[in-house]
């Protein structure tokens, strides 16, 4: 046990020196992390799927999978990242601390509240990194496709009117359309079922990591991507809310974004999360 205490310990200093952030036509920011040991502390998992993986970070591998009520011991802090010990199956790795409560910590209960016309502006990823910020810009593909825009079969009513009013924006900023894409529906349908099942709303999962962790494990192939969420009560409603924030309206107008998937759930709180992922193959 002790062994591997010291292991992760050593692991997760090397790795605070190797986070990089990247923004819209800025230049790369390298960001220190700073590992904080604290005394053993107890703590419980809240997500109903937790990843614990090898260091503080989507990118490292998965150690093994932590139940929600399951209970760990917390012994170090690296950013918001805890490094955990799984007693039952002395499992040692990394968790996000969103997901878990330790002791003399309560964890809030989401308040129902009537929605808003605004998506949160800061709920943008870039398309190198698993981190909040907007999308960076990349060399247009130069294949010569022309996606189709015919709808596919099984499309709903929100996913046709999202990918229209989407399409009418690209044509009036001299943009080409969009096309569906039926694997990466499958994802953002799974996208936004996990926002509703878990209770939360964030371009990071607690169940598939990363927009692009998940594209990638669904095995979807792309050279450039992105993601929009939001919650509201009509598609005319959540499209407006994204062309109001700088960093949606870029994703929508993404020239280097040929295809996308777009996912749309009821949900209590907002009334639907709308889920809409762009990929450049």
């Amino acid at each position: 046990m002790k062994k591997k205490l010291v292991y992760l310990i050593v692991l997760v200093l090397a790795c605070t020196s190797l986070l990089t952030f990247e923004g819209v036509n800025t230049k790369s920011v390298t960001a220190a992390s700073s590992f904080q040991k604290v005394n053993f502390t107890d703590a419980v998992v809240t997500a109903n799927s937790l990843n614990l993986r090898q260091g503080p970070g989507t990118k490292y591998p998965v150690v093994c999978v932590l139940k929600k009520g399951q209970k760990v011991k917390v012994f170090g802090k690296i950013d918001n990242w805890y490094a955990v010990y799984d007693v039952n199956s002395g499992c040692v790795g990394a968790v996000s601390g969103q997901y878990i409560k330790t002791s003399g910590t309560t964890t809030k209960t989401p308040t129902t509240k009537t929605p808003t016309n605004k998506a949160p502006a800061t709920k943008t990823p870039t398309t190198q990194t698993p981190t909040t910020q907007t999308p960076t810009t990349q060399t247009p593909s130069t294949n010569g496709q022309t996606p189709s825009t015919t709808p596919p079969e099984g499309i709903s009513q929100d996913e046709q009117k999202i990918l229209d009013l989407v399409n009418e924006a690209r044509a009036e900023a001299g943009v080409g359309p969009l096309a569906f894409d039926m694997e990466l529906m499958k994802v953002a349908r799974l996208k936004a079922k996990d926002m509703v099942d878990n209770n939360y709303f964030a371009h990071q999962s607690p169940t598939y990591g990363s927009p692009f962790d998940m594209m990638r494990k669904f095995d979807i192939e792309f050279r450039t991507a992105g993601e929009n969420i939001a919650g509201n009560q009509t598609a005319e409603a959540a499209f407006k809310a994204w062309m109001n924030s700088e960093g949606h309206r870029k994703n929508i107008l993404n020239g280097d974004f040929s295809y996308t998937g777009i996912g749309v759930v009821d949900s209590p709180t907002y009334g639907k999360i709308f889920v809409q992922q762009f990929i450049g193959k």
